[in-house]
């Protein structure tokens, strides 16, 4: 058997989520803040017998924010199992979650709502407003209940499922609680603890601090029980030895000494009548259950034979190597016992671990039995798990989305894009929007230009820059769709106009104008496929440089830029001049052969590094490429990040100024009004690239 899906309703930052999960490892991929832990605990909540009993009783805080009140609503998590299959340990959980359908699958659901005086009381108040309002208001959180129910068969995610079952909150209409619906809200049950084995590995924080605290270190959980172990002899003779030294300790003179000054100290306080007497004594428990709770782990080094030292000496990444694998080994230890199933949850095992045992570290724990589950904000990670087995959590101001990126794929589109994610290129499915450029030109100088011209980073802007080194861009944007990431995707690419005017005649072309032709003709091929795969999705759209993306840039009225880097490509003066000459030219047949012949002189990416040092303030970006990232926000960025690109923008030299005339002092004037600013921006800097950007941002 295995958990097919979790579904959360009302959940911390989860208004509605569901997660699918397949047999094997799942991989829960999200940024810092999205969610992660929430929906470890959820699963959890439902299925880790380690957590305390009272855990279930939850607070106010963990209901969702988005609901405005929390008072009456409720929390409902669920899981979904499948393949239930003849194991013993499976009829049970089928006999308690199973679906009257006979099928395989099964559900068990936990529930935080009203108790029923609560819920009776709502229900008679139905359709009156005041009253309604009256007894959600007097809602404490001590009215709610946790209800653990199997075979539940409603969809609490649904608006209308909610409303039926819960309550409509705008029209003040709720539910019979007597009403013995035992198909929508299943049938009350106790966890199920006993028919699987669930282990948590939490997110590696103070890890020495927890391998020497009794409550916490997994090594005492692998103690626990051991004595039974211990042949009847060695558990004597141990004893034996423990009382012996506990009665030389207590016997030291030294020790006789301190004690006898601590009962005179007393005499001389208080009296004989009220001092309690006093003695000191070594108390190492006999007891063999207890004394296995004091042993401690020691850590040797690969280099000193013979020594041994504490915990503290260890690396950080050392400690938690040592902690993943006391957990590991507990739950290798659970897999001995004959449990329908076995579910490993490990939470961002990445905290200073290196990179290789990020990739391996659970490729040997998945089995038969064994469900893992992992969150992690790892590219290395992300870079290795298997699209169908991803769920990202996106973060969307107020709310968290749940994707999976595989969703209607099939298996083939799903295998070339994990080829492709290497640990970088991964990050795309970390970032709030996305950027598909051809090369490393694009990549090394469009993020000197935002940050150069704009005053922010890409990563500020929350857009991951991604080269696809060739120009099928299809793969990989397929990620990105109302089905799968719902996130905006801006692919740029060239259009490879000819720089060069063409005769009608192609048979008339010189060496030249056939290259250009050609790839003017390829360019439009690649328009026409891109324009069909983006026409009926808005998570994706092309946009295109008209010739090339170099040429384009020093189109922008960007020629400053290329001719102080011809200092770093040539020597002599000579030819400095002449490229000079012919890069500040209007007609883009001379500059754009130019700056072409450049780059392929000293190769695309170093010319691009080149003038990304030399880019400034004045410096315009292309219009395509602001389209590009104004799409790709795929929202309207916040009033402080704005607000930052104007100051950036007015204090620094600007290409375009209404009359010449910076008004910092407005800015200054209204720092709390960010709006305002903006605005003041807008009106007076029109022509600027900014106030083009925060033009298309508000569409």
């Amino acid at each position: 058997m295995y958990i097919s899906s979790l579904r959360i309703r009302n959940f911390r930052n989860f208004s509605t989520a569901k997660f699918s999960f397949k047999k094997g490892v799942n991989t829960i991929l999200g940024e810092n803040g999205s969610g992660k832990t929430n929906a470890l605990f959820a699963l959890r909540l439902l299925l880790d017998e380690s957590l305390p009993r009272n855990i279930t009783k939850l607070r106010d805080s963990d209901f969702c924010r988005n609901l405005g009140d929390w008072r009456g609503h409720w929390i409902v998590i669920s899981v979904d199992f499948d393949e239930l299959s003849s194991h013993e340990g499976c009829q049970m959980l089928k006999h308690d979650a199973g679906h009257v359908d006979g099928s395989e699958k099964g559900t068990l659901t936990y529930y935080f709502r009203p108790c029923l005086k609560i819920r009776k009381a709502l229900f008679e108040a139905s359709g009156n407003q005041v009253l309604a309002q009256q007894i959600i208001d007097e809602i404490t959180i001590e009215d709610y209940e946790p209800v653990f129910s199997g075979r539940a068969n409603a969809n609490f995610l649904c608006e209308g499922t909610y409303r039926n079952l819960v309550g409509d909150f705008h029209n003040f209409v709720f539910p019979d609680p007597d009403d013995r619906n035992f198909m929508a809200y299943g049938v009350k049950l106790s966890p199920l603890h006993e028919e699987v084995s669930f282990t948590f590995v939490k997110a590696l924080r103070d890890v020495v601090s927890d391998l020497k605290n009794y409550r916490n270190s997994p090594l005492i959980a692998l103690l626990k029980g051991l004595e039974s172990e211990i042949s009847e002899q060695d558990a004597e003779n141990i004893t034996t030895l423990i009382s012996e030294v506990n009665d030389s300790i207590s016997e030291l003179d030294e020790i006789k000494k301190v004690s006898s000054g601590i009962q005179d100290t007393l005499h001389k306080t208080v009296g004989y009548t009220f001092s309690p007497v006093i003695d000191i004594e070594s108390s190492l428990p006999s007891e063999l259950d207890k004394l296995l709770q004091k042993l401690s782990l020691t850590v040797g080094d690969n280099y000193v034979d013979g020594y041994s030292g504490d915990l503290n000496e260890l690396s950080l990444g050392g400690a938690n190597l040592i902690y993943v694998a006391l957990k590991l080994l507990e739950y290798e230890r659970k897999q001995e016992a004959d449990k329908a199933a076995q579910f490993l949850v490990i939470e961002e095992p990445e905290a200073h671990i290196h990179t290789h045992i990020q990739k391996t570290l659970f490729e040997s724990h998945t089995i038969d039995k064994t469900q893992v589950f992992l969150s992690t904000h790892s590219t290395h990670i992300s870079s290795v798990a298997k699209i169908a087995d991803i769920n990202i959590l996106g973060l969307n101001e107020n709310h968290v989305d749940v994707f999976q990126p595989s969703n209607q794929l099939t298996p083939t589109d799903c295998s070339r894009i994990e080829r492709y994610l290497n640990a970088t290129r991964s990050t795309l499915l970390f970032a709030k929007g996305v950027i598909l450029v051809e090369g490393e030109a694009e990549l090394i100088l469009i993020p000197a230009l935002v940050r150069n011209v704009l005053g922010v980073s890409l990563d500020e802007l929350g857009i991951s820059l991604i080269s696809m080194d060739s120009a099928f861009f299809e793969h990989i944007s397929n990620l990105f769709h109302p089905e799968r990431i719902r996130k905006h995707c801006a692919i740029i690419t060239d259009l490879d106009t000819s720089i060069v005017p063409l005769p009608d005649d192609e048979n008339n072309d010189s060496k030249y104008q056939r290259s250009c032709r050609n790839s003017q003709k390829s360019g439009l091929i690649r328009k026409g496929k891109l324009d069909e795969h983006t026409k009926d999705n808005d998570f994706i759209s092309a946009f295109y440089a008209n010739h090339t993306f170099e040429v384009d840039f020093i189109g922008a009225d960007n020629s400053i830029e290329a001719k102080e880097v011809l200092s770093s490509i040539y020597k002599q003066q000579a030819n400095i001049t002449k490229s000079s000459d012919l890069l500040k030219n209007h007609a883009v047949e001379i500059y754009g052969k130019e700056i072409l012949r450049l780059a392929g002189n000293v190769g695309k990416g170093w010319l691009a590094l080149l003038l990304s040092e030399k880019v400034t303030s004045q410096t315009y970006i292309p219009s395509y490429i602001l389209d590009a990232i104004a799409f790709s926000c795929g929202y309207k960025l916040a009033p402080k990040i704005l607000y930052k690109m104007c100051w950036h923008r007015l204090s620094n030299p600007m290409p375009v100024l209404e009359d010449d005339e910076k008004p910092l002092q407005f800015f200054r004037d209204n720092q709390t009004d960010m709006n305002a600013c903006i605005d003041e921006f807008k009106e007076r800097c029109a022509d600027d690239d900014l106030s083009y950007l925060i033009e298309l941002l508000d569409r």
